[in-house]
């Protein structure tokens, strides 16, 4: 959490994802922007890992789905390197659904939220949602 913006990570491992909720407030007010988008598990392991080395990330993720009002909705996911800080960004906005059922953002998104991360501070994100996902892989495989 910064001044201006959260991001929380939550497990959507059901569905073999994780997702990224993000969003923006004012003090005293609440919030007054927020977006979400899923990532891949198996993504999210290789993405995860570099990050909780330090290593140098671009990864561009496009996803979405239909809304309660049958509107295509687009989900971007972006986790960048850049300038000594990684990147995190969320674009939630009109989408297209293509034949073959994949979302392509198309047109303005409706909300675009971003929050920087220290290396550091990206570093203990990955590595504790790695520790969850290793905590989930063990009861999976335990049969809890």
């Amino acid at each position: 959490m910064t001044k201006t913006r959260f991001l929380h990570i939550e497990d959507s491992l059901g569905r073999g994802k994780l997702r990224f909720f993000i969003g923006s407030f004012e003090k005293g007010h609440g919030a007054n922007n927020t977006a979400y988008a899923f990532m891949d598990v198996d993504d999210a392991r290789v993405v995860l890992n570099d990050l909780a080395w330090g290593k140098p990330v671009i990864f561009i993720d496009h996803k979405g789905g239909i809304d309660s009002n049958q509107v295509a909705v687009s989900r971007v996911l972006e986790i960048q390197t850049k300038d000594e800080k990684v990147w995190i960004e969320v674009h939630n906005g009109p989408g297209h659904e293509l034949p073959e059922g994949a979302i392509k953002p198309s047109g303005k998104p409706f909300a675009e939220i971003s929050i920087p991360l220290t290396i550091f501070e990206a570093r203990k994100l990955a590595f504790a949602c790695l520790a969850y996902l290793h905590a989930w892989d063990v009861r999976k495989v335990a049969g809890w």
